[in-house]
């Protein structure tokens, strides 16, 4: 103890010292000494801000009218922008520049990470469909279309637009001056004719009630024939349409056709004394241009069930099925008459309340009676109803009919040999099929022996006629020479080798139509242009060429493809069906060969060929066989033969599709004039 207190003596007495050398120090305050320790809790760590989650993300692939169509795609998209403002999403759209881009569109969203695809109008709906069975977790709300059975991650959005349409066709017999109303359709599609019905639906109530007898053109809800652009895309469509319903008397039109309406509106606007109804959305707000003869729109509020659909997806509700916009539940409507107000008498504005009120409460029907149904059943050749040819493009004919039209169910028979024709037709006779449609030349006689065994059936061929006709037997023949002359004008002018080919499967007319087309076709480019191009594998004059003696195998249509391109031939045209794709998938493989298709479009047919397939000489088939369907189903069809050419559209050439900066500009030119000068008779496509 007492060295310890020695110790700190000396350490006071050191420290004493120091202090006295050392420099004067900044006096600080004194700090506070706690009377007692105290032991401070541990702080708790510090946890990084949470970083928001993403936001989602909706993703709309329109059809072909494009974002901007001031119709339902921009009504649909108006429902994903409503969504970014109320919802906080982010919102993303593809534009399909063709009906291609659908599907390519789609899997681009779901390679995104999209949370809802959101896909637009009633041509979406194979796509759609075949994209969301592959995809199960993917959610998609498909606009203007719906699945039955419904599709598990799929909200189709359906609209009762003939609701609305009626009273838009009321209230147009109510104004006409004329007596004459008129409509028209972009595609032949339900989600179009709906409308049509609806609107011819309300001037048929609104004679009834007030003993008029207004006429409506255009459309027939009874037969289900009508005028139709075939595009939702072309204004001067529009503007042609409209001004041929204006020549005929209609003095309110409504088109029900996308942007190709806004054509029919200005050319009622130019012609004055003409009103329009517009569709979709409410096109004095949209179009304002046309706001001084807008009468009114059907209204088709998109936007609020795509709003709908993207809300329950963020709050974790969504659900596949089906939402229906009706007149009850504000999915549709009439819009407000603007401008024209003071052209809707008050009665009839009180009589619309009155027939709004009936079609909610079921006491009005706005729909035509049911066509009468059809089953039209089709015998294919030896190619299979897979050929990617003749037999394929009629199926369309026939699914064509069961999706644009009411009751009709298709059925086919695949022949595995020609002994088949006959027990195949027989089996349909026996099933009761209203419509047997038989594919091809060589199906003429066993079509011919049923048709004259039993002449209460109906019947019509593929590529076939009978001279003197047989009264209930419709043929549908083509004349691909016309097609297959401007292939064949196209392939000399792109050939680097100075040879083409071509090459049949067997020797039939409707075979070597195509081949003569193609020889006088490479024959006309010579003599305009002083080339000396050469047709390897056939001659016109003295019908001699190549062919593999079938329909069917593909190795053949390798070995023809082959020997042409060993002779010299740098573009090949194959008439052979499923053969043909033997020959392109040699000449593929060969790598400086282009085909030419038949039939069908390749491009679309064959993907796989897409690279060197230069162009398709088309046989629309599908529209021939949809068009007797059709008859047989409004009690029109009649036995004869009808023919599909240049003019009418039933034979043509198909795009160049990438190919297209491959064609010299003033080669395309030039086939625009020899098309023109086929169509007027000038140019002889026949030897």
């Amino acid at each position: 103890m007492k060295k310890l207190s020695t110790i700190l003596a000396v350490l006071l007495i050191a420290s004493m010292a120091l202090a006295a050398c050392a420099p004067a120090a900044t006096p600080t305050a004194e700090p506070t000494v706690p009377a007692a320790a105290v032991t401070e809790a541990p702080q708790p760590t510090a946890v990084p801000p949470t970083e928001a989650p993403p936001a989602l993300k909706v993703c709309q692939v329109t059809d072909t009218g494009g974002i901007d169509d001031k119709s339902f795609n921009a009504t649909a998209w108006k429902g994903v922008t409503d969504a970014e403002t109320q919802l906080g999403v982010e919102g993303k759209y593809l534009e399909s520049q063709q009906q291609t881009d659908y599907e390519k569109n789609i899997n681009a969203f779901i390679s995104e990470g999209c949370n809802l695809i959101i896909t637009v109008g009633f041509l979406l709906g194979d796509a759609t469909k075949a994209a969301a069975e592959a995809n199960p977790d993917q959610k998609f709300s498909i606009v203007d279309y719906a699945y039955d059975p419904a599709i598990p991650n799929v909200l189709g959005q359906v609209f009762a637009t003939d609701q609305a349409a009626f009273l838009a066709g009321y209230v147009a017999a109510a104004v006409s001056k004329t007596g004459k109303v008129g409509t028209f359709g972009g595609i032949q599609i339900p989600t179009v004719t709906t409308f049509m019905d609806g609107y011819a639906m309300g001037v048929k109530y609104y004679n009834e009630k007030n003993g008029a007898k207004v006429e409506v053109l255009g459309w027939d809800p009874a037969t289900q024939t009508g005028l139709f652009t075939g595009n939702f895309e072309s204004t001067d469509d529009g503007r042609t349409m409209g001004q041929s319903l204006m020549d005929e008397g209609a003095d309110v039109i409504m088109p029900v056709a996308g942007p190709v309406g806004l054509g029919t509106a200005a050319a009622a606007l130019e012609r004055g004394g003409t009103y329009i109804v517009g569709v979709d959305n409410d096109w004095y707000n949209t179009s304002p241009e046309y706001a001084s003869i807008l009468l009114t729109s059907v209204l088709k509020n998109m936007d609020i069930t795509t709003l709908e659909a993207i809300k329950s997806v963020q709050d974790g509700t969504f659900q596949g099925g089906v939402t229906v916009g009706t007149l009850e539940n504000g999915g549709v409507g009439l819009a407000d008459f603007h401008d024209l107000a003071s052209v809707v008498p008050d009665a009839v504005k009180t009589d619309l309340e009155t027939v709004k009120a009936g079609v909610i409460d079921g006491s009005i029907n706005v729909k035509p009676a049911a066509p009468a149904a059809v089953t039209a059943c089709q015998v294919t050749d030896t190619g299979g109803i897979d050929d990617k040819s003749f037999n394929a493009t009629a199926w369309k004919g026939v699914t064509d009919a069961e999706t644009k039209l009411q009751n009709v169910t298709g059925k086919y028979l695949e022949s595995q040999q020609q002994t088949d024709y006959e027990k195949n037709i027989n089996a349909f006779i026996s099933e009761g099929c209203d419509l047997i449609i038989t594919v091809g030349f060589l199906l003429g006689d066993a079509t011919k022996a049923a048709a004259e065994a039993n002449p209460t059936q109906k019947f019509s061929i593929v590529d076939y006629a009978y001279d003197p006709a047989i009264p209930n037997v419709l043929g549908q023949v083509f004349t691909t020479d016309q097609a297959a002359f401007l292939a064949g004008y196209l392939s000399a002018g792109m050939t680097k080798t100075g040879k083409v080919g071509t090459f049949g499967g067997i020797q039939i007319p409707t075979v070597t139509a195509f081949m003569d087309g193609y020889a006088l076709g490479v024959k006309y480019y010579n003599e305009k242009n002083g080339t000396t191009v050469e047709v390897l594998g056939w001659d016109p004059a003295t019908q001699t060429g190549l062919f593999t003696g079938n329909f069917e195998s593909t190795d053949d249509g390798r070995t023809m493809g082959q020997s042409l391109m060993d002779e010299g031939a740098d573009i090949i045209m194959p008439v052979a069906g499923p053969v043909g794709l033997g020959t392109a998938a040699a000449a593929l493989e060969r790598g400086n060969t282009l085909i030419v298709g038949v039939d069908n479009d390749w491009f679309v047919a064959s993907p796989e060929y897409a690279s060197i397939v230069l162009t398709s000489v088309l046989k629309n088939m599908d529209i021939t066989t949809f068009n007797a369907i059709k008859d047989i189903q409004a009690g029109t069809f009649a036995g004869g033969v009808t023919v599909g050419s240049l003019k009418n559209g039933g034979v043509g050439l198909a795009d160049f599709h990438d190919l297209a900066s491959q064609v010299p500009d003033t080669l395309k030119t030039q086939l625009e004039q020899v098309k023109a000068d086929i169509i007027a008779g000038t140019i002889k496509t026949t030897p």
